[in-house]
């Protein structure tokens, strides 16, 4: 079981660790890199795979139910820890619920769970971006944006690939290979982002990034388990919430933070923290779903 973990968590940590290095040594510009992977890359995977003949959206309603109500119980459960600890809520609950669905989330359920868990990922990515792009630029910034998340190519991927597989359309191959080309550099270069991009943010404030160091893959993991005993969810989907649960703050927080100017420092420290622990967290995380415990 030891050697299956390992050889599932070590390609997801050895390609971030390249991207740290790398981004140590050479500290490259990622903005347009991340902004073809938001733009181009990510869309292009979802894109595909929600195309595909044996992609039936109605089968992630309750693993899309359960995840959406994982991430508000854990913004209820962190404001309350917020406010014994003293620390900003506004800062610390999105770093609880928004964690890294894309960069670290699919990969895992990739690796572990096979190429049939990828739509699932793709569907809690999908939920994930139209909560933090709604609820959580709510919290940092204090103020409702509209539907402006709806413009997002993420969406727009969605909902165009909800359109043609709801109609039973069948694009060419000539389309469909270069937009599975396009989705398949997702994966890998989201990793080396992941890895580059957790080189510029700090260890300022350490405290509450021990704190969600602990806190995500706990309270998330719980919730997970709790969730699956209430919901009816296949045994595939009950590893993935758990999965889901155990992820770390994604990186994005700390964008918005600095965006916002809502304790970019406290963020940061969030993120890396969180991040780093993930490397014992996750292979726990792993073991306990291979283990077969809850299904």
């Amino acid at each position: 079981m030891i050697q299956q973990v390992f050889s599932i968590v070590a390609p997801l940590f050895i390609i971030a660790a390249i991207g740290y290095f790398y981004g140590a040594r050479v500290r490259p510009q990622m903005r347009i890199t991340n902004q073809l992977i938001m733009d181009i890359f990510m869309p292009a995977l979802i894109f595909h795979v929600m195309i595909q003949d044996d992609f039936h959206p109605g089968q992630y309603v309750n693993l899309v139910a359960a995840g959406t109500i994982l991430m508000l119980l854990s913004g209820v459960a962190a404001f309350g820890l917020s406010k014994v600890l003293g620390f900003s809520w506004r800062a610390f609950i999105p770093s609880a619920m928004f964690s890294n669905w894309a960069n670290l989330g699919l990969p895992l359920y990739v690796f572990s769970l096979g190429d049939e868990a990828l739509g699932a990922g793709v569907m809690l990515v999908v939920a994930g971006n139209l909560l933090c792009f709604t609820v959580g630029t709510y919290i940092y910034s204090g103020k409702l944006t509209g539907f402006d998340v709806l413009k997002t190519p993420i969406i727009v991927a969605v909902l165009l690939g909800g359109t043609i597989n709801a109609l039973g359309i069948s694009l060419p191959r000539t389309v469909d290979l270069p937009i599975e080309m396009l989705g398949r550099v997702a994966i890998p270069l989201m990793l080396f982002s992941l890895g580059v991009r957790l080189t510029r943010v700090s260890w300022h404030d350490s405290k509450p990034g021990l704190v969600m160091a602990a806190f995500c893959p706990v309270v998330g993991m719980s919730l997970a388990v709790l969730l699956c005993a209430v919901i009816p969810l296949s045994s595939l989907h009950q590893s993935i919430l758990i999965l889901f649960g155990a992820l770390p703050p994604a990186v994005i927080n700390f964008m918005l933070a600095e965006q916002y100017n809502r304790d970019p420092e406290a963020v940061a420290s969030m993120v890396l923290i969180g991040n780093m622990a993930s490397v014992i967290s996750l292979p726990l995380a792993l073991w306990f779903v291979l283990s077969g415990v809850v299904t």
